[in-house]
């Protein structure tokens, strides 16, 4: 994922459960230093739980909107400059990086980043 991270130049999209992984913090927000616009959409019950990064992501000025809804917000996916999505079973969690067993696929490959850009875009106007 910090390949993606390094390589974004104008947008990036996330739209993940969770994220308490603190060196994907530190990427996230390095990248919005950078000037590339972020969006982040995550979980309203996880992001109150200990070690949730979704708070200070938003103090650093980063947009980031909760599903504020009785079911979570579950998905794991981030869009790279529209042409790169990111997605699988991976949450963005150190238990996940160190021990659990998860999977990431990469897809380059045009309509499928436009599904993924079109479905981040219905899901941040819900939960405007």
């Amino acid at each position: 994922i910090q390949s993606l991270f390094h390589a974004a130049r104008d947008s990036i999209d996330i739209c993940v459960f969770t994220i308490t992984d603190n060196q994907l913090t530190r990427e996230i927000l390095a990248t919005h230093a950078r000037g590339v616009k972020l969006r982040v959409i995550t979980d309203d019950e996880t992001s109150l739980h200990q070690g949730s990064d979704s708070r200070r992501l938003e103090e650093a000025g980063i947009p980031v909107r909760f599903d504020n809804d009785e079911q979570h917000m579950h998905n794991k996916f981030a869009v790279f400059d529209g042409n790169a999505v990111c997605t699988g079973s991976y949450n963005w969690t150190r238990t996940a990086a160190e021990h659990n067993l998860e999977n990431i696929v990469v897809f380059h490959e045009p309509s499928t980043c436009k599904k993924f850009s079109a479905e981040f875009d219905r899901l941040w106007k819900l939960f405007s």
